[in-house]
């Protein structure tokens, strides 16, 4: 067995041909070739541009998790913060300046994770600013107590015995449930639709 020539190749082709147009009554042309080639080659095209557009959407679907992982973990860090700062084994500058600019970045990193979530659903965006809120009524009064304490120098002195601001969750769940509504098929629904269900 070796390589097919043009001349076997061609003479195959003929002979195609013409059982083709004994079949169809004579009415054959080269036409049907020319179908047959766009059909391949389309095919072809229309597997490649919907290739393309699941790999977009799964792209957009990953970044968008990814954001709202971001969004929940700063406002879990937020919830946070009171016990770091009471936690604290010392007073020196390098402690508290160290807790000092993990305030601050927490504050940058709220604001952008605000910034983002608005941007992305206006309706999470909302959910986003109550769930901080929410979270801010009990933490805020709780991180300027933790700072009047006096640093923890003792083991035992870790277990806060249940100080601070307490189990945040609840703030949390609604936000949550929204968040589930932006993947898969669910993100089709328009928000009046499940807003009364987060």
């Amino acid at each position: 067995m070796g390589f097919v020539s043009a001349e076997v190749l061609a003479a195959a082709q003929k002979v195609a041909n013409e059982a083709v147009a004994n079949l169809t009554g004579g009415s054959y042309s080269s036409n049907l070739w020319l179908a047959v080639a766009v059909a391949a080659l389309g095919s072809s095209v229309v597997a490649g541009l919907i290739t393309n557009v699941m790999g977009n959407l799964r792209a957009s679907a990953a970044t968008r998790r990814d954001g709202y992982v971001n969004a929940v973990r700063v406002l879990i860090a937020r919830a946070e913060y009171p016990y770091r700062v009471r936690r604290r084994v010392s007073d020196d500058p390098d402690v508290l300046a160290a807790l000092a600019s993990r305030g601050h970045d927490l504050q940058e990193q709220v604001a952008a994770c605000r910034t983002w979530v608005n941007s992305e659903h206006q309706t999470l965006g909302a959910l986003f600013d109550r769930a901080l809120g929410s979270i801010d009524t009990t933490v805020n009064p709780s991180t300027a107590d933790a700072w009047r304490l006096p640093p923890i120098t003792t083991a035992p002195g870790m277990n806060l015995a249940g100080w601070g601001p307490g189990d945040q969750w609840t703030h949390l769940a609604s936000l949550q449930r929204a968040i589930a509504y932006r993947f898969g098929r669910r993100r089709l629904l328009p928000a009046f639709l499940w807003r009364r269900w987060v």
